[in-house]
């Protein structure tokens, strides 16, 4: 083969490799981010959160990771999976607080940075 074509070639698996390692991962990243929270079964409390710009991010459902049986017993521990979707590219805040049904105190609060990128995919923001 002569010179020329050994370098089309060449330029042509680069390309290849970098549309591979680069383009498509990102194309097919993480639509979806389930954020984690822990409460106990039968106390008075219940995780609510926020999102500080709803055109960036969306909340799509819970997902109960705990059995029936362990969320009825008293301090029984209950995981439950937040789902959010990414909108636009961006960054925003989503907060959330455990609540006390009864009076409406505020237990705990976390404020979780997350970010989206142009191709929809969401992950959490480790640099504020």
């Amino acid at each position: 083969m002569n010179k020329k074509v050994m370098i089309c070639i060449s330029i042509i698996i680069v390309a290849l490799l970098i549309v591979l390692k680069v383009i498509i991962p990102n194309i097919s990243g993480n639509k979806e981010l389930e954020l984690t929270y822990k409460s106990n079964g039968g106390v008075p409390y219940k995780w609510e959160y926020k999102i500080e710009d709803e055109s960036i991010v969306k909340f799509v459902k819970t997902k109960d990771i705990t059995s029936k049986e362990d969320k009825k017993l008293d301090g029984g521990v209950v995981y439950t999976n937040y789902i959010f979707k990414g909108l636009k590219q961006g960054k925003t805040t989503i907060t959330f607080k455990y609540i006390n049904i009864v009076d409406g105190s505020i237990d705990k609060e976390e404020k979780i940075t997350v970010k989206v990128d142009k191709y929809k995919n969401i992950s959490l923001n480790l640099i504020p």
